[in-house]
């Protein structure tokens, strides 16, 4: 008995309720959210199209949640999301010992679609999609300040600490539009008004490009240099609705996506390639053949995409009270203090207080 329990686990799945990152020296690894709930893990570079998870996280929220946005943070080993059912925004400790998930963010959220991690400065930024907001949130307190106070329908947005910019795509066909700002939400401007029904976006922090998906009709991946210059289309899967991109990550020299209405994990190289990889073995189904996974939100945990420099805001959170939003580098200071909703700078312009400004 004991050699067949041997043999099983050797074939089976290994299945756990942590998620141990990769180290510099490996290959990313692949993040998939499911409505059920679940994280499910899986390495692209392993036998390809077999490959097969590798972890699975079962997060809080239970059946009937419906995770869709996703993010890391590869220095306190945390993974956050969103969760659309509930309206909340989570994290979990992804160390392989410690399994804590706790809710971060809560109340007054309607859509949370949109999340991004500045690993340098530690804020979390969220869009909500039916709010027409943009927070910025402190993941250790909860401390959240509105942002943006109204941006039109906005679906997903990117950071990049290093450079000091904000980026986020909202709206519809004749409004949509693919935006930058400082991390301070200061310095808008117009990337690119060339799409119609963007989805979800991700940042190429080597090639300094963004990747967008388009759903149907539209049905199509197209890329950026953050310049704005240099529209690309990246891939076109064809017209029919089941293969509509949606959601999507960039890693080093490979992009995945989650397809359209059958929920297909999909991955390619992003520079000139045809080949197109499924990574079947992801896929669960059940009664009369119907696909369990309803696949929500897709992730690169990759260690090279949050690499150390210096914050600016030094090292005491530029003397801020509370938050510290790095603004154009060539100012000076390069950042401001802000407040969290409710409170008000003093006159120090650094520190937040409940009292009201003369």
């Amino acid at each position: 008995m004991s050699t067949l329990l041997i043999i099983l686990w050797m074939f089976l799945p290994f299945y756990t309720d942590c998620i141990v990152f990769p180290r510099q020296d490996e290959s990313p690894l692949i993040a998939v959210l499911d409505f059920r709930t679940t994280i499910d893990i899986f390495d692209p570079s392993d036998d390809g199209g077999n490959t097969t998870v590798i972890e699975e996280i079962h997060l809080r929220g239970g059946i009937g949640g419906a995770s869709c946005a996703i993010d890391f943070n590869y220095r306190e080993n945390l993974i956050y999301w969103t969760d659309i059912f509930v309206d909340k925004v989570y994290s979990l400790k992804a160390d392989g010992v410690d399994q804590e998930q706790k809710v971060i963010l809560e109340g007054d959220l309607s859509s949370p679609e949109g999340l991004a991690y500045d690993w340098i400065h530690n804020n979390l930024y969220v869009s909500d999609w039916r709010q027409h907001k943009i927070w910025v949130i402190n993941p250790e307190t909860g401390a959240r300040k509105t942002l943006l106070p109204y941006v039109h329908e906005v679906r997903d947005l990117e950071v990049d600490p290093g450079t000091g910019w904000l980026y986020w795509i909202a709206g519809w066909e004749e409004t949509a539009v693919l935006m930058r700002s400082t991390l301070d939400g200061q310095n808008q401007m117009v990337i690119t008004s060339d799409l119609e029904r963007p989805m979800s976006l991700s940042l190429d922090y080597d090639e300094q490009r963004l990747y967008w998906t388009e759903v149907y009709p539209v049905n199509l991946i197209k890329s950026i240099r953050v310049d704005g210059e240099d529209v690309t289309i990246v891939h076109r899967p064809g017209r029919h609705y089941d293969f509509t991109p949606k959601y999507i990550t960039v890693s080093r020299d490979s992009i995945y996506w989650i397809q359209g209405f059958k929920y297909r994990v999909l991955g390619r190289e992003k520079n000139n390639s045809r080949e197109i990889t499924r990574y079947r073995n992801l896929e669960k189904y059940g009664q009369w053949n119907m696909q369990k996974n309803i696949f929500m939100g897709i992730l690169a945990i990759d260690p090279r995409k949050q690499t150390e420099s210096p914050s600016l805001c030094g090292d005491n959170n530029g003397g801020c009270s509370h938050f510290c939003l790095p603004t154009l580098i060539q100012s000076t200071p390069p950042y401001n203090c802000a407040c969290p909703d409710g409170m008000n700078l003093m006159d120090d312009n650094k520190t937040c207080s409940d009292e009201a400004q003369n």
